[in-house]
């Protein structure tokens, strides 16, 4: 593992139908947005990865685990600033978008690491999951330019990795998600390096070395609910 971990965890909240346990559409349903995101879904299966969503003031929360956007008539009534991806964590994920980011071709105002996701549906906690996130640091960033971009490189990495077309099978046999919980990272480590984030000492800090964990930048949300008539 490369990155530093973000200080704050994700919170998913599922609808009672999402199909969590068993997926027939994992990749396709993405395109129903944007051709983009259907090769971004298509190439994180392929990279041992899934695209899980991504939310933004332009175009708001769309994803894999936010698919009742696509189906809904009336406009979203949440309003999101700042630019939030999220992917399900893979050593072959995490190594591309570090490349990505160090190779600075879109990247600007926007930072990397490593989060815990808790998944819940209809009240029901489901899981626990590793994820990278991508969070800008502008609260209005627009995110065209790097979806464009972003299949180019995962596409690309894809090929020089020689994965398995992963997606092709997610998509015909569907796909069935399993996520071990904390993988193989020890809960006992991630509650140390937290403490020794927190402390305050600068002598401290010289000996323990640097923090293993970075702020999150502020996200916000905004609800705006609609009279009853």
């Amino acid at each position: 593992m490369l990155l530093p971990f973000w200080s704050s965890e994700i919170h998913v909240e599922l609808p009672s139908w999402f199909p969590w346990g068993r997926d027939y559409q994992p990749v396709s349903i993405n395109r129903l947005y944007d051709s983009a995101l259907n090769s971004i879904a298509e190439s994180c299966f392929d990279m041992e990865s899934e695209f899980f969503f991504l939310s933004s003031p332009f175009v708001g929360c769309v994803g894999s685990l936010a698919r009742e956007k696509y189906f809904q008539t009336s406009p979203d009534k949440m309003f999101n600033l700042g630019f939030l991806m999220v992917f399900a964590y893979s050593e072959q994920m995490e190594k591309t978008l570090i490349a990505s980011f160090a190779a600075a071709e879109v990247i600007e105002d926007l930072n990397l690491g490593i989060a815990f996701c808790s998944i819940w549906r209809d009240g029901v906690f489901e899981k626990k999951i590793k994820t990278i996130v991508i969070v800008s640091n502008e609260p209005f960033y627009d995110c065209t330019g790097y979806i464009l971009k972003l299949p180019i490189i995962l596409d690309g990495a894809k090929k020089f990795l020689k994965s398995s077309p992963l997606s092709y099978f997610a998509e015909k046999f569907g796909f069935n998600r399993f996520h071990v919980n904390w993988e193989n990272m020890n809960p006992y480590q991630i509650a140390t390096a937290r403490i020794l984030s927190e402390l305050e000492s600068g002598n401290a800090k010289n000996i323990v070395g640097g923090s293993s964990m970075i702020n999150f930048p502020p996200f916000f949300g905004l609800s705006i609910a609609e009279a009853e008539k």
